[in-house]
This record gives C-alpha cells, sequence and structure tokens, in this order.
C-alpha cells in the first residue's frame, strides 16, 4: 500500500504537469526531470522488495538518493517558473526518508524538504504569501507521511518481534514434548523395572521354592511315599500362591479404575477383589467428601493396593483396616492390620519387601509422605499425609 500511494502521487503530478505544461517551452524538460525522477523511484522499490540484493544498504547510498532526487524535484520547480503542485514529489522522498533512517533522523531530513520548499515556493510568480502557504502545506504533508512511515516501521519490527517469539516458543514446544516424551518413557522404564522386582521378589521365590518340592517329591516317591505326598501337596499350595502373586501383577497392569470411579468407590471395589481372591476381609473407613486431582489418587489407589497384597503375604492375618480421610484441610490415606509385623528400618530394601520401597517411591511422586509404624507381634500401620514442606517420603 505504501509503493502504491507512492506511484499514485508521481502520476498525479506528472498528469498535471502534463496539463499545465503542455505546449510551454520547458515542458520536456520537466518532463525528463519527471522520468529521472520516476525511474529513480521504481528502481528503489524494485531493489527494496528483493532483500537479498545490495540496494541502498548504506547510509551514503541512501543519502545521495534523497539528494540526487531532491535536486530533480527543485530543478522541476524552478524550470516550471514554481508550480506548487510539484512540490508534491517531496512526499515519497519524506516517507523514504523516515523508513531509511528512522524518524529522529528522517524528520530533519523533512525539515530540511520543508524548508527547500518554502524557499523556493516564495518565488512563484503567485506571490509570496501564497508559495508560504502552499510551502506550509506540503511541509504538513510531508511530516504527515513521515509519521506514517514511522508507525509502519513500529508495526514491522512489532511482527518481526512476533515472529521470533513465536518461533522460540515453536523450539521450546518442541524442547518441551521432547522432554515428556522422555519423562513418559523414563515413567514406563521404572514402572518395567518395579514390576521386575516384584517377579524377583515373589513369583520367582515362589517357582523357586516349586521347583525343589518337586525333585523331593521325586526323591522320596519310591523310598518313602508319605513324604513325597506331603511335598505334592507343598507344590499345590505353591502355585495357588504364585497364581496369587501373578493376579495381583497383572491387576496392576490393568487401567487403574480411578478413571472409571472416584477414590472411594475404587478402594471399595479393591476390598472385594481381595477378599474374592484369598479370602482376605477388608474394612473399609471414609470420613469427608472432599476431591482430591487424579494423579493424587491414583498413587494412593497404587499405596492401597501394594499394603494390602502385603497384609495377604506376610501379616498372618486375613483383615485388614482401609481408612480414608477426605478433609479439606486434613487429607490421609491409613491401612492397618494385626499381624505378626515387622522392623521397617531393617526392611526396607530387603528382598522380600521390595512392594515397601515401591510404595515410598509412589508417595514421593505424588508429593506425599509415607509413615510406616510396626513392631513384631504387634502389626503394622501405613500412614500417608500430604506433604506440602517437599520433605523425603519416607518416615519411620
Amino acid at each position: 500500500m505504501r509503493t502504491v500511494g507512492m506511484y499514485l502521487i508521481f502520476a498525479a503530478v506528472v498528469v498535471r504537469t502534463a496539463v499545465v505544461l503542455s505546449g510551454r517551452t520547458e515542458f520536456p524538460f520537466v518532463i525528463a526531470l519527471l522520468v529521472s525522477y520516476g525511474l529513480l523511484l521504481f528502481g528503489e522499490t524494485w531493489f527494496q522488495r528483493r532483500k537479498s540484493l545490495p540496494y541502498l544498504q548504506f547510509s551514503k547510498a541512501k543519502v545521495a538518493y534523497l539528494i540526487l532526487q531532491s535536486v530533480l524535484v527543485i530543478g522541476a520547480l524552478i524550470l516550471s517558473s514554481y508550480e506548487d503542485f510539484l512540490a508534491m514529489l517531496f512526499v515519497p522522498l519524506s516517507l523514504e526518508s523516515v523508513s531509511f533512517f528512522g524518524r529522529r533522523i528522517g524528520y530533519t531530513i523533512i525539515g530540511n524538504f520543508s524548508l527547500v520548499m518554502i524557499l523556493t515556493l516564495l518565488f512563484s510568480d503567485v506571490g509570496e504569501l501564497f508559495g508560504l502557504a502552499m510551502g506550509i502545506l506540503y511541509s504538513g504533508v510531508c511530516f504527515l507521511f513521515g509519521g506514517y512511515a514511522h508507525e509502519v516501521q513500529k508495526a514491522q519490527a512489532t511482527r518481526d518481534q512476533n515472529e521470533i517469539m513465536f518461533n522460540q516458543l515453536q523450539t521450546v514446544h518442541r524442547q518441551l514434548q521432547g522432554y515428556t516424551d522422555q519423562i513418559a518413557s523414563l515413567a514406563v522404564e521404572k514402572e518395567r523395572n518395579r514390576l521386575a522386582r516384584e517377579l524377583h521378589d515373589s513369583v520367582t521365590q515362589t517357582v523357586f521354592s516349586m521347583n525343589l518340592a518337586a525333585q523331593s517329591a521325586y526323591l522320596l516317591l519310591d523310598k518313602e511315599p508319605p513324604r513325597a505326598a506331603t511335598q505334592l501337596l507343598r507344590i499345590e499350595e505353591l502355585a495357588a500362591s504364585a497364581q496369587r502373586e501373578i493376579q495381583s501383577l497383572v491387576s496392576q497392569l490393568r487401567p487403574c479404575p480411578i478413571a472409571e470411579a472416584d477414590l472411594p468407590k475404587a478402594l471399595q471395589q479393591l476390598a472385594v477383589e481381595h477378599q474374592l481372591r484369598d479370602g482376605s476381609r477388608v474394612l473399609l473407613e471414609i470420613q469427608g467428601e472432599g476431591t482430591l486431582p487424579e494423579s493424587v489418587a491414583i498413587g494412593l489407589y497404587s499405596i492401597a493396593h501394594e499394603a494390602l497384597v502385603n497384609v495377604s503375604k506376610h501379616s498372618g492375618k486375613c483383615e485388614a483396616i482401609v481408612r480414608l480421610n477426605l478433609s479439606k484441610d486434613h487429607s490421609c490415606l491409613e491401612i492397618e492390620d494385626h499381624g505378626r509385623g515387622f522392623n521397617p528400618e531393617m526392611a526396607l530394601g530387603q528382598p522380600g519387601h521390595l512392594g515397601l520401597a515401591g510404595m515410598v517411591e509412589r508417595a514421593g511422586e505424588i508429593g506425599w509422605r509415607l509413615s510406616v509404624l510396626s513392631k513384631h507381634g504387634r502389626g503394622t500401620r501405613i500412614l500417608v499425609t500430604e506433604n506440602p514442606s517437599g520433605d523425603q517420603a519416607w518416615d519411620r
């Protein structure tokens, strides 16, 4: 639009010149100056559109262009007996001055254009007063177009900055997407390692015991059949235990029921599943009606699931109590049994108690804190509470 406006101003001046000066002796000379002005104007805009070409990129070349164009306009004014409309050719030059050098230097150049126009038009045939008025008028138009050029520059600078920021945001988005994929991969790898530890800690040891019992039964089959039968019963018990352990691990691989129901309903379903699987009795006590974020609810469900598995495997009792408090000021989860108990500090990290390490990890992932209170012969109490301070997730 800016280029079209400059071309229209130039075309209007050429048409006006042809009407006013046609048939006069100075007409060919003025037209020659206007043609030169137009060629420079078209050439400058043509090179400007091709930013890869070295068009007017140096200040000296830009200054030379403006001086040459100014000389052509002044020459046309003088040859035409100071026809004031030719001063309109300073308008495109004013716009280009601000575009070349910015507002401060550009306005200084426009001020020089205005001084030249006023001094030149003072000597017009219509009188000094008319020449002064037209000079001031054209000066105002030049400053107006210079201000327009400055606003265009600001808009272009803002657009360029927005484009840079957009590209930076795209780069950051791609980086974040890569980090998200890495975190997801690490989470999958972490879960895979946890399940591998669980398999090694439970099913693998059970299968190893089944193998020893089978070998013992094979050796006693001919010599002491009654003892061999005892070993076969032992194998049957171990097989049932391995089946329960595999079912427990498989249930952890299934989508968490939190996705379809809230945490209290999911815990009720978990209690029913344990009773159906191994006859364990799970009492559920719920207080409050608050809600938890889905990630926190899933983490608490997983901790409750692992704790009940440990009750079935290690406590020696078939009964546990799960307490869930959903009060806004004090949310917590508690799993308690009255079994044989254990020493938490000695058990953490030892074979047979990898589930405890998994519960501590899950508590830390959701920003909660897990406490274990247990003594031999006095049962076990696991308490999971919010941890706003960000301290370690394990308390014993």
